[in-house]
């Protein structure tokens, strides 16, 4: 059984735990585990993090597999254990260099909340009712998703995102690659702090300042703010602008296959809302009014 982790800035309490088990098999393509993290967590995020969800899939057309799918206890789980439990899971995978298929029971308290399953559908659910039978875990049924309730990636055209039914606005970003290769996995560790920690705020309440992330130890800082001087009409900088954003640079990474540190305008309907860095180190980014963080 793992306990929180402290990793990120989000604060996990230590009565969450997970209960992994992993399939006998080769080891698949870590990109994918990352990517499908990323794709999860942002569709989560969108949500009230209190707000109760029911059984689902996620996946990418990029990355098939492994369908990242969401088990509950009951009819649904709150948003946040879902957040919790995707964090543990992929900072577990990375600690111990284990990219298998597998499972991972939610714990809170001692009493299942859910599970989180990385594979094929039907490879987890048989893992995760060995499990129950076994007593291993379970003290009540899991319910997974139905096969058709997945969510998927929506592959837009290089530098843009497409309204989702969760949002008011088109949101579009333009990168602009400027420094040293930070290296893949630190990119994409500090894109699912960052959406860990996003996912706590109302996604359509506007951020107040400056937004730091940083994953561990990892050399890669996110850094996001609204523009100088903030707008004072809509469209104006909103949380959920930041996630869409977000998942929008692990597709533009992975499809550049580009992992340099970058600068990112953020717009909303084509009007920039906000701005934001990828970057190796602490060291403040432009000049001006626009300049990423306050001296």
């Amino acid at each position: 059984m793992l306990p929180r982790t402290n990793l990120s800035q989000i604060h996990i309490p230590n009565e969450f735990t997970i209960y992994p088990a992993f399939i006998s098999m080769p080891a698949q393509p870590k990109e994918g585990f990352f990517y499908n993290t990323i794709v999860a967590l942002a569709e989560v995020a969108l949500g009230d993090y209190t707000e109760a969800m029911p059984a689902r899939s996620f996946s990418s057309r990029r990355f098939p597999e492994p369908v990242i799918q969401l088990f509950t206890s009951g009819t649904d789980i709150q948003r946040k254990y879902v957040v919790w439990g995707l964090l543990i899971s992929i900072t577990n995978m990375l600690h111990i260099s284990d990219w298998r298929y597998s499972v991972a029971v939610l714990l809170y308290m001692g009493v299942e909340v859910g599970a989180i399953g990385f594979g094929r559908q039907e490879t987890v659910t048989a893992l995760l009712h060995r499990h129950e039978r076994n007593g291993a875990t379970a003290t009540r049924k899991l319910i997974g998703p139905k096969p058709q309730n997945r969510t998927t990636d929506r592959r837009p055209e290089p530098n843009t995102v497409t309204t989702t039914p969760l949002t008011a606005n088109r949101v579009t970003v333009s990168f602009s690659p400027f420094g040293a290769d930070v290296g893949s996995i630190p990119m994409f560790m500090a894109i699912i702090s960052a959406l860990s920690e996003a996912a706590v705020h109302p996604a359509a309440t506007p951020l107040q300042g400056p937004f730091t992330s940083k994953f561990a130890n990892f050399p890669c800082h996110f850094v996001s703010r609204p523009i100088k001087p903030p707008r004072s009409t809509p469209p104006v900088y909103e949380w959920r602008h930041l996630i869409l954003a977000l998942q929008q640079t692990v597709e533009y990474v992975v499809g550049q296959a580009d992992y340099r540190e970058m600068t990112m305008n953020i717009k909303a309907d084509w009007i920039t809302v906000g701005l934001a860095s990828l970057f190796e180190d602490e060291r403040i980014l432009g000049a001006g009014e626009n300049t990423l963080l306050d001296s």
